[in-house]
């Protein structure tokens, strides 16, 4: 019996020693990456309308030679058929033009200025805003209008 002990001892020693070590696992796991890159695409698409910039507005129609190119402008100041006047991303009352409308632009009497008024806006709030523009010293005004019927 002692020599079967022994082969065993001996064998279980020689068994432990050839066990061949785990290698290293090179490959990358690509299934959490893809898994990432689908939640962004999603999000990404989900966000992308709410992106667009500006306040939609029917502008009026008039003939003409188009320009030659858009004008660069810093500011956009939008006019809906509702009479609510839109300043980089702030909605300002028809009261609010006059003392908060120069205040927003300071610094910017040298650009160009884009005044988009919707094709239904009351005439009044239109010149309540330009007046309000000049008096801020803006000296470049931008009317974009739509092109023929």
């Amino acid at each position: 019996m002692s020599m079967n002990s022994a082969a065993a001892e001996t064998t279980g020693r020689k068994t432990w020693r050839r066990r061949r070590r785990r290698r290293a696992f090179s490959e990358i796991n690509v299934t959490p990456l893809v898994d990432v890159m689908l939640v962004l695409l999603v999000i990404f698409i989900v966000t992308a309308p709410s992106m667009k910039e500006g306040v939609d507005v029917e502008l009026p129609h008039a003939s003409g030679t188009p320009g030659g190119g858009p004008a660069p402008s810093v500011f956009t100041i939008t006019i809906d058929a509702a009479g609510k006047v839109y300043v980089s991303g702030k909605t300002l009352e028809l009261s609010e033009i006059e003392t908060n409308l120069p205040a927003l632009l300071k610094g910017h009497e040298n650009e160009t200025v884009s005044l988009k008024a919707d094709s239904n806006a009351r005439q009044g709030t239109m010149v309540k805003v330009y007046a309000a523009l000049r008096l801020a010293g803006i000296r470049k005004i931008n009317f974009p209008v739509a092109g023929k019927n």
